[in-house]
């Protein structure tokens, strides 16, 4: 079946936040408390959902997950990388002693992010040790990349959404039960709808300043909630992980595009709704950057032109 590409928020452009027009109806969050304890955090959140009713949820989250998701990206950095790649490198090269490394940090290059190195000795040694120093460096640069829930792909790193997404399911549980107790017997498109108006009233920010977005370019679920701000791949994710458990059984997929990303899920098509696919299943869009209200399978012009154009990648998130 040819399934039409459409289901637009129409008034909407969409950057990383989607731009309202005068008639657009943004997502509002009424109020939002916050009571850090010992063991749990406690947060009360109030907003709009997609008809504009009143919703009101109380839930608390593990502190140690809060601070442990913090720490983690707030420690990542290529400089930080650069320095587990050096170590793992002079170590690898001491097997041979008589086998010198030179080691010169750089502008990064496209598969060393910044480490340059020669090595000096005999050339049969080095004939044996070359090979095995450079897969060294690929080795580390695998193993810190994964530890940080990021991935290399030529000279980029990226956030691991699929990792990422399978890390903090566990720990949004409780958002995940709080929405389903208020959802009461709505049905999945409901639920799926009720959680997606949660995070597109969350406020939104690219996480550019530093200082304000607490270090990291991307917030990871847990995070995301403390801070009570986010942008678009970091709200897509914690939507992600909460949707594992309000619409058990379905598959979720991150659509990525230039400057933006949006979340789909494997539920039926209906008449209008946007949607990718992958490895012949179809996803129905969400987008839950706000501040637009988008309902699910509405998406913005701007993201609708990137579907069409068949100018995205998909991530399907690993059950």
């Amino acid at each position: 079946m040819d399934i039409p590409r459409r289901g637009l928020l129409m008034g909407a452009t969409a950057s990383l936040a989607l731009a309202l027009a005068p008639r657009a109806v943004a997502a509002r969050q009424l109020s939002f408390e916050r009571r850090r304890g010992p063991g749990h955090t406690q947060f009360r959140v109030r907003w709009f959902d997609h008809e504009r009713r009143e919703r009101d949820i109380s839930f608390a989250l593990d502190t140690g997950e809060i601070e442990a998701a913090t720490k983690l990206f707030r420690e990542f950095s290529l400089e930080s990388m650069r320095d587990y790649i050096e170590t793992a490198l002079r170590q690898a090269a001491s097997k041979w002693s008589e086998v010198k490394i030179e080691i010169e940090r750089k502008a990064a290059g496209v598969s060393s992010f910044g480490i340059g190195y020669r090595l000096l000795g005999p050339p049969p040694l080095l004939k044996e040790a070359a090979p095995q120093i450079d897969r060294a460096l690929q080795q580390a640069q695998a193993r810190y990349a994964q530890h940080y829930l990021r991935r290399i792909d030529r000279s980029t790193i990226w956030v691991d959404y699929v990792g990422a997404a399978r890390r903090y399911m566990r720990a949004m549980w409780p958002l995940s039960q709080a929405l389903l107790g208020i959802a009461g017997g709505a049905d999945e498109r409901a639920r799926i709808g009720l959680a997606l108006s949660f995070f597109q009233a969350i406020p939104y920010d690219e996480l550019t300043d530093r200082v304000r977005s607490g270090g990291y370019d991307f917030a990871p679920p847990p995070t995301l909630l403390d801070l009570n701000r986010g942008d678009c791949d970091s709200k897509a994710v914690a939507l992600a992980c909460v949707l594992r458990a309000i619409t058990p059984g379905r598959l979720s997929a991150m659509a990525t595009m230039p400057g933006h990303a949006i979340l789909a899920v494997d539920v039926p098509w209906r008449e209008g709704d946007a949607w990718v696919r992958e490895q012949g299943r179809v996803f129905i869009a969400l987008e839950p950057a706000g501040p637009a209200m988008a309902p699910v399978g509405q998406v913005a012009p701007e993201t609708a032109r990137f579907l069409d154009a068949q100018t995205f990648s998909v991530w399907p998130l690993a059950a």
